[in-house]
């Protein structure tokens, strides 16, 4: 049985590259949507500031749900990694928030046909994803981002700004408009430094 599958697979192997060698050479547009296909698919200088942050890290995060009400603060963990050979990261993060344990995951890239920072995030303190767009300002990126409002029922938007200080350091900052506000406040930063 074991030598019939094996004959059956290298049948299937020759068979196969004795039609790829009679096929026809590609058109010349095929050729050009191959070349656009490879140049978004080719990770670039964007993707490699995102895999400077590969790693483990501390962060202190302080956070206001209240804007009449000082910062509370907590200390969370991250683990950055490399995916899909540079093209992305994963961040798992994992502490406590307002007194309860909480997990969350992000995916972060950089899109070549949108030319724009791409994010998503899950947490175990809803069931939405966020997504999020970013554009780069030097050593930062300033994302906007859209997820569902618990308080409303509707869509809200975010904006944010990721600063890189330094390979071991950076922050995270979350602008709203609190529930019955009318202007934007800051809600949340995140401070990560590089575990040793």
């Amino acid at each position: 049985m074991k030598k019939a599958l094996m004959l059956s697979a290298f049948v299937l192997l020759a068979s196969s590259a004795a039609i790829a060698a009679d096929a026809p050479a590609p058109s010349a547009e095929q050729q050009a949507m191959m070349a656009k296909m490879v140049k978004a698919g080719t990770p670039g200088p964007q993707h490699a500031m995102l895999v400077k942050m590969a790693g483990d890290w501390d962060c202190v995060v302080r956070y206001q749900m209240d804007p009449s009400q000082p910062m509370q603060e907590e200390k969370t963990s991250a683990t950055i990694s490399s995916l899909m050979d540079g093209r992305y990261v994963q961040e798992v993060a994992t502490g406590q928030m307002m007194g309860a344990p909480f997990n969350g995951m992000g995916l972060y890239g950089y899109d070549n046909v949108l030319g724009k920072y791409v994010s998503t995030w899950i947490d175990n303190m809803g069931t939405g994803i966020m997504k999020s767009e970013g554009v780069a300002d030097g050593n930062k990126i300033n994302w906007v981002g859209v997820m569902s409002d618990p308080m409303t029922g509707k869509v809200a938007k975010s904006r944010m700004v990721t600063t890189v200080t330094d390979d071991d350091h950076h922050t995270f900052e979350m602008y709203g408009i609190p529930p019955g506000g009318k202007k934007e406040t800051k809600m949340m930063t995140l401070e990560y430094t590089r575990r040793k």
